[in-house]
């Protein structure tokens, strides 16, 4: 059946998101088990007690919808980040969350601006809706190059949207930068700080990165963007949030499909704040203090780029990370691979998440094998 028929052409152009390869799969592949998986920057100590145990209680209630306006954890976010219920926002993971942003805020004609080396779901959630994606260069580190973002600012700039840190790089935007970038912002724009990691980069003092919730309060344009799928370790329930003036929680709520967040979600979710500073700060620091080593381990490999969040990016070189990346596989051990024989931004690159003591292990014997 010809696609020209019934898909307009922006999304007949779009790539398809290409997921890290499931455990299940490569176990299948191989007649293993016990494959790791250190591709998709989940938490590998998992949710909290508390929110794995909140999971059973819920399943009473899976013949009832589930609370479309998420009540009981829009309060536990205001009383854990300081803020009203009506600065929430709530979506299917932080992916969703984007969708939302852009299907509120932006008009036909409008752009959605980022750097080069963002990750790939600020791209597809401005084309899906039919508008224009501004990618401004980079630094030599790979990090958003400030004086670049800012020359790409245009009339029809409608969105930043700034991961801090940066998913695949790591990198960060210091606080002098986002005042910066916040100081050439248009009036009718918004600042968008995608805070998925920002545990792990809070968990070092030592490190300057932008925190957004501080800073919206000196501006009302600057949305905010968390997810559950870190941290809290709860990558298989999707939940993601924003804050945000009550006026863009306003239209966002305008254009959230109903029942976004199932029963299960929202139950683990609730929980899990209850043990924000016990769980998951606790493991934070920790993944730093693994992520240091990892990363000294990894560097006679190949460069190295410096990364405050549960991931390093390695660039072992055009074909050969390919080659590794077939390697680990084939030892059971799943990294994202983001080489390809056309090139593009990230050839020759491998990202690895900091996992556990025992798997980090597992991969540099694997590597040293393969070397």
């Amino acid at each position: 059946m010809d696609p020209t028929l019934f898909a307009p052409a922006h999304v007949r152009s779009l790539d398809v998101y290409q997921p890290g390869k499931p455990i299940e799969e490569l176990e299948r592949e191989l007649g293993i088990r016990g494959a790791i998986k250190v591709a998709s920057n989940e938490n590998p100590l998992g949710p909290s007690p508390k929110a794995l145990a909140a999971i059973p209680l819920a399943v009473n209630q899976l013949h009832l919808y589930p609370d479309a306006g998420g009540f009981a954890l829009r309060r536990a976010l205001s009383t854990k980040l300081g803020v009203t219920t009506d600065e929430l926002s709530l979506g299917n993971g932080s992916n969703d969350m984007l969708y939302q942003l852009v299907l509120a805020t932006c008009e036909l004609t409008d752009e959605v601006l980022s750097h080069k080396f963002a990750f790939l779901s600020y791209r597809l959630s401005a084309q899906v809706a039919g508008r224009t994606f501004v990618a401004a260069a980079v630094t030599p580190e790979l990090a958003c190059d400030v004086d670049a973002l800012i020359a790409a600012i245009t009339p029809r700039t409608k969105l930043i949207v700034l991961g801090s840190p940066n998913n695949p790089t790591g990198s960060v935007i210091t606080k002098a930068q986002a005042e910066r970038i916040l100081a050439a912002l248009p009036a009718r724009a918004l600042l968008v700080f995608d805070e998925a990691y920002a545990e792990y980069a809070a968990a070092w003092p030592e490190v300057d990165h932008v925190d957004g919730l501080a800073l919206r309060v000196k501006d009302p344009r600057i949305v905010v963007l968390r997810t559950f799928s870190k941290i809290y370790g709860l990558a298989g329930l999707r939940v993601g949030f924003t804050i945000s003036a009550p006026a863009i929680a306003d239209v966002l709520e305008k254009v959230r499909p109903p029942y976004n967040l199932s029963s299960l979600d929202q139950a683990a979710a609730v929980f899990a704040l209850r043990e924000a500073a016990t769980w998951c700060l606790a493991r934070a620091a920790d993944v730093v203090e693994e992520r240091a080593k990892l990363a000294a381990a990894l560097a006679p490999y190949g460069d190295v780029f410096e990364s405050e969040a549960n991931l390093i990016l390695v660039r072992f070189g055009a074909g050969r990370a390919s080659t590794l990346w077939q390697g680990l596989a084939d030892r059971g051990i799943v990294v994202r691979n983001f080489d390809s024989p056309a090139g593009g931004p990230l050839a020759g690159c491998l990202r690895i998440t900091v996992g556990t003591v025992e798997e980090n292990a597992l991969l540099l014997a694997a590597l040293a094998e393969l070397a």
